[in-house]
């Protein structure tokens, strides 16, 4: 693990320090040398940058750190499945973006006049972290609008416990393999309970059962089983150790218009059907 994610409130301490001892030797040369106007727009923005990182990295990670998604693995899968969260959101059409986007820019504009204000009675310092939080304040917004859309989202709690996993290691060499119709969920960097909630979470609209049965496949079972992985742009996926869930489709209900739905959020998650043999 490199230094950045072991010690990230360290690292961005030591960024912003680094940055105004830089910018305060700057300043110092810029006076002896009488280096003239044009210097100080240089020495005014580095200070900015130094302030965005000394007062506004602590904000924005512990934002992101309060809001990780619970029982995620890694960074890594926090991060898929909050971009999955979102996909199938907007893909069913209540993602509430524009009233994000105007809460936002209202929350930008206040602190940008009240930045201005003081800027104009004198008051610099505070001036300089109202500008800071002009930038932080609307990023932890959109944090903490993801977490509330993620909570919505994920309104079964511990729903890894209804997900039953099915990972025979010879599965891959079986005929059947052939006859079944599955979307394929690629999981390249592995999964965890967080990303079986999500998939419950997801899929139990369709769900005919109160339990959900996956099936693992790596991409060596497809290939063995007559099968070339592809991700959206048409490049194979056929690393040995990429990892895909199946969701077998009987399974679903997925008639009465359900099944466009589905199709359009398979997409928007990156998921992919397992062809029949012959296809």
């Amino acid at each position: 693990m490199s230094f950045a994610k072991k010690h990230p409130y360290l690292f961005w301490q030591l960024i912003g320090w680094g940055i105004l001892l830089v910018d305060f030797v700057f300043t110092v040369i810029a006076i002896f040398n009488d280096f003239g106007e044009w210097s100080y727009p240089i020495i005014i923005f580095t200070f900015i940058g130094a302030l965005f990182a000394i007062i506004g990295s602590p904000c924005c990670l512990y934002a992101t750190r309060a809001t990780r998604v619970p029982q995620s693995r890694s960074p890594e899968e926090d991060h898929a499945i909050r971009n999955k969260v979102t996909a199938v959101v907007t893909a069913r059409k209540k993602p509430r973006a524009a009233l994000l986007g105007a809460l936002v820019v209202a929350a930008a504009v206040v602190l940008a006049s009240v930045t201005y204000v003081l800027g104009m009675r004198g008051h610099v310092l505070i001036g300089f972290a109202m500008m800071v939080a002009m930038v932080v304040v609307p990023f932890v917004i959109l944090v903490k609008y993801q977490d509330a859309q993620r909570r919505r989202f994920m309104k079964v709690a511990h729903a890894a416990q209804f997900v039953d996993v099915q990972s025979d290691p010879w599965l891959g060499y079986r005929s059947d393999v052939r006859q079944l119709h599955a979307p394929l969920v690629p999981v390249p960097t592995g999964y965890g309970t967080a990303t079986l909630d999500f998939l419950y979470n997801w899929l139990r609209v369709y769900m005919m059962t109160d339990q959900l049965v996956l099936i693992q496949y790596s991409a060596n079972d497809l290939r063995n089983a007559g099968f070339v992985a592809v991700d959206g742009e048409g490049a194979p996926l056929d690393a040995p150790d990429d990892l895909f869930l199946a969701i077998p489709e009987h399974q679903l209900d997925l008639s009465d218009g359900k099944h466009e739905r589905f199709e359009k959020e398979c997409r928007a998650v990156g998921a992919f059907w397992l062809p029949r043999a012959g296809e």
